[in-house]
């Protein structure tokens, strides 16, 4: 599956934590350790918050560790806040439109896992999206249609019934035509101000999401990622199962369970 990083504290150099940590981001799109997809090639995104509401956004098909745009890029950026995104593709085409994240407005969300057998239910929640999101859909992954369900079910308004609504439908649906486990997923998402992390799956065997909160002179930096950037096993604490966290401006956090 794909891997994922969230940061979000003191205004940084993107390059900082996509690609100096001791097991970046940028090296997990070569080899990652939790996963058994250990290459994640098939493209990459990340989407910045600055000075103006709307996030940055960068995407390409090109692989992480081989694109010196990228390199560049991450090395005169700095953000107090951003999302990035490997890609491993499992059944949609490699193209710029399904590279994560996706945004809407001030909203990003970058996911690893997958609606399973996505071509049967897919008809039946695209039905579901509000009309307004539709000239918004530009690729074909289930996770898009995630991110438009999210929005459809008021995610702007309240994040956790948005995403306990979203699961409650992906799973009727896939209940509907005998999908024995219909969804999994780990999220990341932001508006800018907060940052939330889920992680969830109908049989509970959710890909691994971790997060690390450390303070540095006096202003705490957060990290949600799918693994580990470093080696330092006690910065890092799992995030568990069936679980919505919310992160608030000061990196205050809230668990809740979805059940």
């Amino acid at each position: 599956m794909c891997r994922w990083m969230a940061y979000k504290g003191r205004s940084v150099y993107l390059e900082d934590w996509l690609l100096n940590s001791e097991h970046s981001l940028i090296e997990q799109s070569k080899s990652a350790d939790m996963t058994q997809y250990e290459v994640n090639g098939d493209g990459f995104g990340v989407g910045w918050y600055g000075q103006k509401p709307q996030p940055g956004l960068f995407k390409s098909i090109r692989p992480a560790w081989n694109n010196a745009n990228l390199k560049s890029l991450a090395a005169h950026v700095q953000s107090p806040l951003f999302l990035a995104h490997v890609r491993y593709a499992t059944g949609t085409p490699i193209q710029e439109t399904n590279s994560h994240p996706f945004q809407h407005r001030n909203w990003l969300m970058v996911h690893n896992g997958i609606i399973h057998d996505f071509w049967r239910v897919k008809k039946d929640l695209m039905h579901e999206i509000d009309a307004q999101y539709f000239n918004c859909i530009l690729g074909s992954t289930d996770s898009e249609i995630l991110f438009y369900l999210l929005l459809t079910k008021g995610l702007q308004q309240d994040v956790a019934k948005a995403v306990r609504e979203t699961i409650t439908l992906i799973e009727d649906v896939g209940q509907k035509y005998q999908v024995k486990n219909p969804v999994s997923m780990t999220l990341g998402l932001s508006d800018g101000q907060l940052l939330w992390a889920v992680r969830y799956s109908t049989l509970q065997n959710s890909s691994t999401l971790f997060y690390s909160l450390e303070e540095e002179k006096q202003a705490p930096h957060l990290l949600v990622v799918s693994e580990p950037l470093d080696d330092c096993s006690r910065c890092w604490s799992p995030i568990e199962e069936n679980s919505l966290i919310q992160f608030d401006q000061n990196n205050r956090m809230t668990i809740r369970a979805i059940s």
